[in-house]
Parts: structure tokens; C-alpha cells; sequence
């Protein structure tokens, strides 16, 4: 399963976003806002969490799963939290023609997946992170599976600035080099910055 947890310090709730349809049904339960499309439970607000909320939790922080996880059991069962980005190596890379576009193949570490990219460091060899069908972006959008210029692409290579990473040590141009072991490749993207 894979699902997006979010803490807004506003209104002092822990999002959760389980799949990206829409809502048309909630019941409250405790502390919890449960949302609904028809009978699929859709996502979940827990208000008041008890979380250390002066803390800035990343995108797939561990901390924030568990506390859903065990806070949620009663309501969903979720048994594991599939990793929505990882470590992913650029196998092939060619030009689609008349387009900026790229055509890779990329070992995500269980799979050679095909990818659309429009990044212009894209390139053969290189290491970066793979946001993977089905992952939730900072913004609560789900990557899905795509057809670009008459391909399909599985999933979406990502730059720092589209996960909302300030680690300096990371490029700004482009999507992100890792400069890492390829030991690395399928491990989630935040163990290894």
C-alpha cells in the first residue's frame, strides 16, 4: 500500500491520503475524520496527533508511518508501506525524436520499468530517484501510470526540487545524481540522503 501522510501545523492534523478519488461521504470517529468515496475508505484525518509537532518530518518519514500505521488499526489494516521513491539506475537513454523528451529504461531494483523523461541530465549510467506508479508527491498528487507521445512510462524520475529536498549536497538543475554505491538501487531514497 502506499499512502501520503502529511502534518499541517494549522489545523494541527496528520493527513492521510490512501488513494487520489474523490470524496464524497465522511463519518468522524474519535479523533479521526474518516473519508469516503462510496465504500472505499479513501483517506484519513487524525486531528491532534500526538506527534512531536515542532518537528519537520520528511516526505516518508518512518516516525509519521508507524504513528498511522498503529493509529489507524482499528479503522484500515495496513500491513506493510510500500517505498514511493527510490534509488533507480538509468539502464537506457534515448531521444524521442522532434521532442525534449527521453525514453529510459530504469532498473528500480526489482524491474526494468519504462520512463518518459524530459530532464536534460537525464543519461545512461546515471543513479537518481524514482518515484514509482502509484507514489504520492509533496503536493498530495498521485504519479500514475503515463502515455507520453506514444509511449508508456511507469512511474516518474524526480528532481530535489519536486520532493521539496534542501539537501545541498544534491544537484539543482535536472533530476537528482546520486553519486552512491549501486548497492543502493531499490532502497528508498530518503536511507540513502
Amino acid at each position: 500500500m502506499k499512502i501520503f501522510i502529511n502534518y499541517n501545523k494549522n489545523f494541527d492534523v496528520l493527513m492521510t491520503l490512501i488513494s487520489n478519488k474523490p470524496v464524497n461521504k465522511t463519518i468522524s470517529l474519535e479523533n479521526k475524520e474518516v473519508l469516503y468515496n462510496d465504500s472505499e475508505i479513501v483517506g484519513i484525518n487524525i486531528f491532534n496527533p500526538e506527534i512531536d509537532k515542532n518537528k519537520k518530518y520528511l516526505l516518508e518519514a518512518n516516525e509519521l508511518k508507524d504513528y498511522v500505521k498503529e493509529s489507524l488499526k482499528s479503522i484500515i489494516k495496513i500491513d506493510t508501506l510500500e517505498n514511493q521513491f527510490v534509488v533507480a539506475k538509468v539502464e537506457e537513454c534515448e531521444p524521442i525524436k522532434n521532442t525534449h523528451l527521453s525514453l529510459c529504461k530504469v532498473n528500480d531494483g526489482n524491474n526494468i520499468i519504462q520512463i518518459v523523461c524530459g530532464a536534460k541530465n537525464v543519461k545512461k549510467g546515471m543513479l537518481t530517484c524514482l518515484a514509482t506508479v502509484g507514489a504520492f508527491m509533496p503536493d498530495g498528487k498521485q504519479i500514475l501510470k503515463g502515455f507520453l507521445k506514444g509511449y508508456d512510462s511507469f512511474g516518474m524520475l524526480c528532481s530535489k526540487k519536486e520532493l521539496n529536498i534542501t539537501n545541498d549536497s544534491l544537484n539543482d538543475e535536472g533530476i537528482i545524481e546520486l553519486n552512491i554505491d549501486q548497492n543502493k538501487i531499490g532502497k528508498s531514497i530518503w536511507e540513502v540522503i
